[in-house]
């Protein structure tokens, strides 16, 4: 077997010991210095950073519904190509979240009643329609001129047409 047996080394003076350990305190006492006010620093910014984008988030999907005599039930989730109804969507005057809440209702009671199915481009006619069908999952999103829009799909669905959804309140 072998066996490692390195020569000892000569000690140190101790001048020179004393001063290896004044300079390994220093540093490790200015290390923790300088790192608390960076780690402050950092939080706050990442605060700021996450606050900022999640308002922007916010404001740049969500918009108010300004079109008050109308609205548009699609059939699928795109803008291209006519698959939509227009309704009437709330009496005059009545209020941004009642518009919202008057489209999704109007244009639900137009699947549930089999007026609009998936994929149509166009309505079939009231005395035409029979029995209960199901309603998909409905999201009102904002057009451009700010009437409100009512697409099948998840909640994301305004989002993936590069829509604002409609604010509620």
């Amino acid at each position: 077997m072998t066996y490692f047996d390195p020569p000892s080394m000569a000690p140190l003076p101790a001048a020179r010991h004393d001063a290896m350990r004044r300079q390994l305190t220093t540093m490790v006492a200015t290390r923790r210095q300088t790192r608390r006010p960076l780690l402050i620093v950092g939080t706050t910014a990442a605060i700021a950073i996450g606050t900022s984008a999640g308002a922007y988030a916010y404001v740049q999907h969500s918009a108010p519904v300004t079109g008050k005599s109308q609205a548009y039930c699609y059939t699928v989730d795109t803008l291209a190509g006519g698959y939509f109804t227009t309704i009437a969507a709330g009496p005059p005057g009545s209020s941004k979240t009642t518009q919202v809440a008057d489209a999704l209702s109007a244009c639900g009671d137009f699947w549930r009643q089999g007026i609009l199915r998936a994929g149509d481009r166009n309505p079939v006619p009231p005395g035409h329609a029979n029995g209960i069908h199901p309603v998909p999952p409905l999201v009102a999103c904002v057009l451009p001129d700010g009437t409100a829009a009512v697409f099948p799909g998840p909640a994301s669905t305004c989002t993936a047409l590069g829509l604002p959804s409609a604010l509620r309140h």
